[in-house]
């Protein structure tokens, strides 16, 4: 089949995350699309790519390029519903609803619903039940990158803070001892940063005063070399920096290799959650790479943690600090979580999910029929 994606977001392609941090909806249709190019489909990526090229399998190109397809067998238009008219030759039309669903109830849509009759890709069994309409869909759990499967620490990309800790955990790994007390949080700033930072700070630093919150994300990076962050940012930026006496740091995020080598050498991934956070990018990330997370049970948590055995979903403050301790200080209770966070049982792979999406497109073409 010739699959056409149409994304409006940002400028990237099929390399992008193996040489900078990239969003996981964007990642997700770098991955997708590579792997149904491996599966002997025909894929064509529309997006803010500067030039037209191919890249891990699939054929990129920018809106403005002569050679945007006028025609498919499937066109899968990212978030955007309008995407979904921008090839009016298009055999099935399916878009991919990445976050909050509610925007698909809007009267606006009404009139689309109806003369393309679009099917529905959700990513998370918690997204798609907020979804009432009838329109038919399919939930399509997103897969892992390969680097988040692989075993070994490329130190090349760390940063010096983060060499010491890297090191530490390949000298313990060799001596099957468990990481130094290393805790990450990748979360936007404003979904739920503030709250962990704020527990870390008064219920878990004082316990263990050696242990490191690091807080992975690129605009309060930016904000502590610059000193200038978004308005509304500003609140937790403050909080964050004045957390350095509690051993918080920030770092900026990395490549799919870079992040992974960070979860293998790290304790625990400290995630709140967040109502609207259904795919969960990065926790399922860490996961696959056997760091163990503590979390509000929010979103699309309970789907990426198995409670008790590959991290805990807990219900307030007190009950988040009190595992996040437990695991940054008891190597056994520590190397159950890892275990079980990346057995291979576990893995969701890109090609599982192409599968799963193909299924779905032939459903679509016998009800047609």
């Amino acid at each position: 089949m010739r699959f056409v994606f149409i994304d409006e977001s940002v400028p990237y392609d099929g390399y992008t995350s193996l040489r900078r941090p990239l969003g996981g909806p964007e990642k997700a249709v770098a991955s997708l699309a590579a792997a149904l190019s491996q599966a002997q489909h025909d894929v064509t990526v529309v997006n803010r790519t500067p030039y037209a090229h191919m890249a891990d399998g699939a054929y990129w190109v920018p809106f403005s390029d002569t050679n945007v397809p006028r025609a498919a067998d499937v066109l899968i238009a990212v978030r955007k519903p309008s995407l979904l008219g921008n090839i009016r030759n298009a055999d099935k039309r399916v878009l991919w609803v990445t976050g909050a669903p509610d925007y698909l109830s809007a009267s606006a849509n009404e009139e689309l619903w109806d003369s393309l009759e679009p099917g529905l890709m959700f990513v998370s069994p918690a997204q798609a039940q907020h979804y009432k309409g009838k329109l038919k869909s399919v939930t399509v759990p997103p897969g892992v990158r390969n680097a988040y499967f692989e075993t070994t620490i490329n130190t090349s990309d760390l940063s010096p803070e983060e060499l010491v800790y890297a090191e530490n955990a390949m000298k313990q790994a060799a001596r099957d001892e468990a990481p130094k007390p290393h805790a990450i949080i990748t979360t936007h700033p404003l979904q739920g940063l503030d709250w962990v930072v704020d527990i870390w700070t008064r219920l878990v630093h004082p316990r263990l005063p050696e242990a490191r919150l690091s807080v992975y994300s690129a605009v309060l990076s930016k904000g502590i070399r610059t000193d200038e962050v978004p308005e509304a940012i500003i609140p937790v930026f403050e909080q964050v920096k004045a957390a350095a006496e509690a051993n918080v740091v920030v770092v900026d995020p990395r490549n799919d290799e870079g992040m992974a080598d960070v979860y293998r050498s790290s304790r625990v991934h400290l995630y709140p959650g967040h109502a609207q956070d259904f795919a969960c990018w990065t926790l399922a990330e860490s996961q696959t790479a056997g760091l163990p997370a503590v979390a509000r049970g929010l979103g699309g948590v309970d789907e990426r943690i198995v409670n008790g055995q590959s991290g805990y979903i807990v219900p307030d403050a007190e009950a988040f600090a009190n595992v996040t301790v437990q695991i940054l200080s008891d190597d056994g209770v520590f190397k159950g979580l890892s275990e079980a966070a990346g057995a291979p049982e576990r893995r969701r792979t890109w090609p599982m999910a192409a599968n799963e999406l193909t299924d779905f497109i032939s459903q679509l073409q016998e009800t047609a029929a």
